[in-house]
C-alpha cells in the first residue's frame, strides 16, 4: 500500500511541525502539506487531493467544523482525524456528525496518536485486500465505524487538557516522569526561553532526550516553541513554559 496522503491543519506552527515529524518518523504517511488556517487548509484540501486530514478545531478564521462541513460538502473522499483541545459535547458530536474516524484530546501521549494511526492503516489496508469496490461484511463495516461510535458515546474519556497529574501511566516510552518534572520545574523557573542544548546542559541529559521532553511538553500545550532567528543558517527552537 502507497504511503497515505495527509494533510495537517494546526495554528500552531510548533505542533504542526510536531505532527509532521512523527508522521515522517512512523512510516506510512507522506504528508503534502500544512495549512495553519481554515481557508488555507480548505484551499490546500482541494489543490493536493489528500487522503487523510489530521484537523485542529481552534482555527484563527473559522473553525474546524466549518472546515468540516465544506470539506464534506464538496463530496471530497478522505478521512479526517481530529486532534484538539476542545472537549465540549457539541463539538464533539458536531465532528461525529462530520464522519470523523477519530476525535483526539490533547494533552495526549505520542503512543495514544500512534494507536489511532495504526488502526486508521489496518483498517486501509484489510478494506484494499478486500477490493475498493466489493461490498463490505459485517466485521468490516463495524471496524470502519467502531472509532467514531466510541468517542461520541463518551468524549469525557480522554485526559483533561491543562494537566499533567496521570501522566506517568501515559508517557510515551522513553521519557520518565522524573526527568519530565524536571524539565517543567526548569522550564517554569526560567525568566526567559530556552533551547534543547540549554536545557539538556542544565539538567545532564543529552540534546535529543532534552528536544523530546521539551517537544512533549509543546504538542501538549504546556509550552510553545519560539524559533529565534541568527545572522545565517537555520533559526535555533526555543521553549517557553505557557505562563
Amino acid at each position: 500500500m502507497s504511503p497515505i496522503r495527509t494533510l495537517i491543519i494546526d495554528d500552531d506552527v510548533a505542533v504542526a511541525g510536531i505532527h509532521h515529524g512523527f508522521l515522517l518518523a512512523r512510516g506510512g504517511f507522506d504528508v503534502v502539506s500544512l495549512a495553519h488556517t481554515g481557508q488555507q487548509g480548505l484551499d490546500l484540501a482541494a489543490e493536493l487531493r489528500p487522503e487523510l486530514v489530521l484537523l485542529d478545531i481552534h482555527l484563527p478564521d473559522m473553525s474546524g467544523l466549518d472546515v468540516l462541513r465544506q470539506l464534506r460538502g464538496r463530496q471530497q473522499a478522505l478521512d479526517v482525524l481530529v486532534i484538539t483541545a476542545s472537549r465540549e459535547l457539541d463539538t464533539v458530536r458536531g465532528a461525529m456528525a462530520g464522519g470523523v474516524l477519530h476525535y483526539l484530546v490533547k494533552p495526549f501521549t505520542s503512543q495514544a496518536l500512534n494507536e489511532r494511526l495504526d488502526e486508521y492503516l489496518q483498517l486501509r489496508r484489510e478494506l484494499a485486500a478486500g477490493g475498493a469496490d466489493g461490498p463490505l461484511d459485517q466485521d468490516s463495516i463495524d471496524r470502519l465505524v467502531a472509532p467514531s461510535r466510541r468517542a461520541a458515546a463518551d468524549p469525557a474519556a480522554a485526559p483533561a487538557a491543562g494537566s499533567l497529574a496521570d501522566a506517568p501511566a501515559r508517557l510515551p516510552k522513553g521519557l520518565s516522569r522524573p526527568t519530565l518534572d524536571a524539565v517543567i520545574e526548569a522550564l517554569k523557573s526560567s525568566p526567559e526561553d530556552v533551547s534543547a542544548a540549554g536545557m539538556a546542559l542544565q539538567l545532564g541529559l543529552s540534546r535529543v532526550s532534552a528536544r523530546r521532553y521539551l517537544e512533549y511538553l509543546v504538542i501538549n500545550g504546556f509550552a510553545r516553541l519560539t524559533p529565534r532567528y541568527g545572522a545565517a543558517g537555520r533559526p535555533e527552537n526555543r521553549y517557553l513554559w505557557k505562563r
